[in-house]
């Protein structure tokens, strides 16, 4: 009889800003994950759900994600659409998009 190593593999349930960081962070460490999605896109509350003239309520320097910062380009005051960007931008650099599965 054999025994094969049985790998863990983290589930992360939802692919909003928090979902993002935690398979951000997952990805540095090299822990295998799976981010489970009922929508069709990322951080669907601001795709999805969110009006087209909303800003962030809090600076740019108090909203960025671990381990990557938001453009200096972006303004203090971060807009829907540029937020969007910027999880886009996040979940690319960490191949987040790799392990989403929609439900």
């Amino acid at each position: 009889m054999t025994t094969a190593d049985k790998q863990t593999v983290a589930i992360i349930v939802g692919s909003g800003p928090a979902g993002l960081s935690t398979a951000a962070s997952l990805h540095k460490l090299s822990i295998p994950y799976i981010i489970l999605e009922r929508e069709d896109c990322i951080a669907s509350l601001f795709n999805k759900k969110a009006y087209d003239r909303l800003h962030l309520h809090l600076a740019k320097q108090f909203t960025h994600l671990p381990h990557f910062p938001i453009p200096a380009t972006f303004p203090t005051y971060i807009s829907r659409s540029d937020f969007l960007k910027y999880l886009d931008q996040y979940a690319a650099q960490f191949r987040s998009l790799r392990s989403l599965e929609t439900m």
